[in-house]
């Protein structure tokens, strides 16, 4: 096992450029599609049932029963798209996880719903125009650098339909904080997210109160092989820093919920969003 990499390792940046975990990767994708599908956890996507629960409330309290066009940015295999389909809603997912979108693809075609998916970078694609509502879930908008969420909440008040609303999905500043603090641990797997084959990860998290982020990176080891490093970052926001930059995109607050589902217990370490825009307020 080659630890050069551990004894000389960088100092942690948040979102450093390159740093990224490569959600794009084709066996990474896939690998990652059998976490959004498991039923055992809710670290990629939630469990099913809570998906419906979510799914019922932003039908019924968010958009009032009603159907229209929808966007999900980040919508992996499409599990909030296809429930939505099945209450009437014509919906596009978009997403940079080519196993991902080629599963929701294939379920589409097999249900022969209204859905359609695009495989895309979100800091880049066009989201197009004329959406009754944009979603984004379990806290995918901390995920982007402050000035990659600016441009992104400026490019989505654009693709909203004159009284169309934005549901987010967001981490609390308090659970991003203490995700930087948690100490550092190692796990060995047969196979998983990281790799197919066998392997040691080594976490570690850093808290960066100046930046108000965390960084988590990841040392993966292989037999006979170097250490392979990702990191991803997480940005922590205050509501008056939220609702500054969301002013700034011509979006406002028209509410905050504890829980998208009706169930704090959900929902612990995430709160919604549902932004209007700012001539709607």
């Amino acid at each position: 096992m080659n630890l050069d990499a551990l004894l000389h390792r960088e100092p942690v940046v948040p979102f450093a450029p390159g740093s990224r975990i490569p959600w794009n990767e084709p066996g990474f994708s896939q690998r990652m599609l059998a976490e959004h599908l498991s039923q055992l956890h809710d670290r990629a996507s939630r469990r099913f049932e809570i998906i419906d629960r979510q799914v019922a409330w932003l039908h019924h309290a968010v958009l009032e029963g009603r159907t229209g066009r929808v966007l999900d940015l980040g919508c992996g295999p499409g599990l909030y798209t296809s429930r939505l389909a099945q209450r009437g809603h014509r919906c596009i997912g978009l997403d940079f996880s080519p196993a991902s979108i080629a599963y929701a693809k294939a379920q589409a075609s097999a249900a022969g719903d209204a859905c359609e998916y695009a495989l895309a970078d979100l800091r880049e694609a066009d989201l197009g125009s004329g959406f009754d509502a944009i979603m984004m879930w379990f806290g995918e908008f901390n995920t982007f650098a402050p000035n990659e969420a600016d441009a992104l909440a400026t490019r989505i008040q654009a693709a909203l339909a004159p009284g169309g609303k934005v549901i987010l999905e967001l981490h609390a500043a308090s659970y991003v904080e203490a995700l930087g603090e948690e100490p550092p641990h190692w796990s060995v797997h047969e196979s998983g997210l990281f790799s197919d084959g066998p392997h040691l990860a080594l976490r570690e998290s850093c808290w960066h109160p100046e930046h108000s982020a965390t960084t988590e990176r990841y040392f993966v080891f292989r037999e006979n092989s170097a250490a392979d490093i990702y990191a991803q970052s997480t940005q922590a926001y205050s509501e008056t820093e939220l609702d500054a930059k969301f002013r700034q995109a011509g979006l406002v607050v028209a509410g905050r919920y504890e829980s998208l589902t009706g169930n704090e217990e959900d929902d612990a370490d995430l709160y919604g969003l549902v932004l209007a825009g700012d001539g709607a307020a």
